[in-house]
């Protein structure tokens, strides 16, 4: 009984310190289809975000990940965090709205394409299609790779 247990403890253990793995919350992020509808008010096609239970699990949490900041809206500050590069990131037809987060946080220019860690709060966004489907709030760069 004392070893099922202690294995049952391990196993939580080593499974909840993968997950706090960058790559692994991008990935966990990719559990994300895309439903595209007719929005009859508006008069065109809207796509809807269909969130796995993964992605609803850590809705709401903590988060910490890494990418690449890149400049959305110089005159207010939006960034976002990237995936990839800004040379192989979503806007650029190279990957899906999964791969990108909107910042809540100060303009920073200086880390413009530059690899970062971020923490926040990760909000899923179910409603206003002219946002990214994936929210940072009370975003703040903790570590810059050189």
């Amino acid at each position: 009984m004392k070893l099922y247990f202690l294995s049952i403890i391990t196993f939580f253990s080593i499974h909840c310190t993968a997950q706090n793995t960058s790559t692994d919350v991008w990935k966990t992020l990719s559990h994300v289809e895309m439903k595209t509808s007719m929005d009859e008010t508006l008069g065109f096609e809207v796509s809807e975000p269909i969130f796995g239970g993964e992605v609803e699990m850590i809705d709401g949490s903590i988060i910490t990940i890494s990418g690449y900041i890149l400049p959305v809206d110089s005159e207010n500050g939006t960034s976002i965090l990237s995936y990839m590069p800004f040379a192989n990131c979503f806007f650029c037809g190279n990957a899906g709205p999964e791969t990108v987060i909107e910042l809540d946080m100060p303009k920073k220019q200086s880390l413009v394409n530059k690899k970062v860690t971020v923490k926040g709060r990760l909000n899923l966004n179910r409603d206003d299609f002219y946002s990214l489907i994936y929210k940072l709030s009370a975003a703040k760069v903790i570590d810059v790779e050189n």
